[in-house]
């Protein structure tokens, strides 16, 4: 097949926004400047970084993905993405050698915070921004921030790759061609559109309606206060390690039982949920890529969308039982993955209040990350992941595993209108107790297994755990 820009392909007449898109679209229409869905990524470059070729290598990619192009404009209330021939050059280049040393890392994490937080006007592209700050001859940070409407999180490490590799190309003078692009995410939205308008879209509207049918859309969560009338996604995050030895106990579980890892950790997610509600019926929302096809995985776009899973903990089963019906959840899940999550909230038309998310208010992830991931390498640069500045929270709680080749790190985002930091801390305590001991005794009830100590610290449970 040939690039798309040789089959006259012409982007300027406006495509239709895929579903999930338009959902985020008219979320920043009732609140336009919300920043809640910038996308950001630091990293902390050593080495002998050229700002020039780095320039040239975004350039080429601006040019060669349509996403960071894209805008929306609406005709008549409906919104279509217009894909502009040119963009301005994203890039942000701010010296600071010239300030004391002590007074370099305050200025570098006022810029990171204001780079990540700085609103996107949806109908002026670009869509992302690339911030980079000079802190030492040869110490760079760097900040890439994209607007979720045109991005999820695979896009990120496909434009992070394609800059690499084109920059490599670049600073070493050797000729670097990434492979055409037989597609484009345009093409996505237009197929997602005529699927969902045909009988895939009736069955997948049938099977979700069965499978949520009664399910209760408030999940109860206690906090520690009560739940504002209207929420503003301020938030924070705690990060903990999992033991090496649970680690090791969760991965043989599930091979036991023929299930995945995230299938395991999300049965242990929906028992302490259980456990703190008093709920036998549950929804936790989970991600999923829609990147099924060959000609969707080196783009740059919004795939993401969002699975809802109901959580089965009727007649106090063991954890045994309790991860038989989470596996057979999920798999039946993905098999009926197609339908948008704005879409299923159209159809079940759930009560709605602006203070908590439809049908689901907690997250749950599990992340495969490869070691270039987390440490990356340009000609003589090595590039090192940072934390984001993020203080924001769409969720009550957001719970992420990080599965790396040798380890197992978790990450609660949680909303700090409705949890102090330390319930946040308790309840990452409380998950790596409930694991140790359904991994001990997976016949165990789910009501009888461990919690810990009632105020146990995430931290102090690790060095514990790690002396056994």
């Amino acid at each position: 097949m040939t690039d798309r820009s040789e089959r006259g392909h012409d982007p300027r007449g406006g495509s239709p926004l895929s579903v999930t898109q338009e959902q985020l679209w008219l979320l920043d229409r009732v609140d336009p400047g919300n920043a809640s869905y910038n996308s950001p990524m630091m990293w902390r470059l050593d080495g002998r970084l050229d700002p020039e070729p780095l320039a040239r290598a975004l350039e080429t990619v601006v040019r060669r993905q349509e996403m960071l192009r894209a805008y929306v404009v609406s005709a008549d209330g409906v919104p279509h993405q217009v894909v502009a021939d040119e963009v301005p050059l994203p890039l942000e280049v701010t010296d600071l050698t010239d300030l004391p040393e002590a007074d370099r890392e305050a200025a570098t994490e006022r810029i990171l915070a204001e780079a990540a937080h700085r609103p996107f006007d949806l109908g002026r592209p670009p869509l992302f921004r690339v911030a980079l700050i000079r802190t030492g001859p040869e110490r760079h940070v760097m900040a890439l921030v994209i607007h979720h409407i045109v991005s999820d999180g695979w896009s990120l490490q496909v434009l992070l790759q394609e800059v690499a590799d084109l920059y490599a190309g670049f600073v070493t003078g050797t000729e670097v061609t990434l492979p055409p692009l037989t597609a484009q995410f345009t093409d996505y939205a237009r197929m997602q559109r005529e699927r969902l308008a045909g009988p895939r879209g009736e069955a997948l509207a049938a099977y979700w309606t069965r499978q949520l049918a009664g399910a209760p859309v408030d999940l109860g969560l206690p906090g520690d206060r009560p739940r504002p009338p209207v929420a503003d996604f301020a938030g924070d995050r705690y990060v903990f390690q999992v033991p090496e030895a649970l680690r090791t106990k969760l991965v043989a579980l599930a091979r036991s039982h023929k299930a995945s890892l995230f299938m395991v950790t999300l049965a242990g997610f929906v028992s302490l949920l259980s456990r703190l509600t008093g709920r036998q019926d549950l929804l936790v929302g989970t991600p999923v890529g829609n990147r099924d096809k060959p000609e969707w995985g080196p783009l740059v776009g919004y795939f993401a969308d969002t699975l809802v899973i109901r959580g089965d903990v009727g007649g106090d089963p063991s954890f045994r039982e309790l991860l038989g019906r989470t596996r057979a959840t999920v798999l039946a899940g993905f098999v009926h993955r197609d339908l948008p999550f704005r879409a299923l909230v159209e159809k079940l038309q759930p009560e709605r209040a602006a203070n908590r998310n439809p049908l689901f208010q907690v997250m749950f992830i599990l992340q495969n990350i490869p070691a270039r991931r987390r440490r990356a390498e340009m000609p003589g640069v090595v590039m090192t992941r940072l934390d984001d500045v993020r203080a924001t929270s769409i969720f009550d709680v957001r719970f992420d595993l990080f599965q790396f080749e040798d380890e197992l790190r978790g990450q609660l985002e949680y909303s700090t209108q409705l949890f102090d930091r330390a319930t946040i801390e308790r309840m990452a305590a409380q998950y790596l107790a409930l694991l140790t001991d359904a991994c001990a005794d997976p016949d165990r009830p789910v009501s009888a297994l461990s919690l810990g100590e009632a105020h146990a610290d995430a931290a102090g449970f690790n060095d514990a755990l790690e002396e056994v």
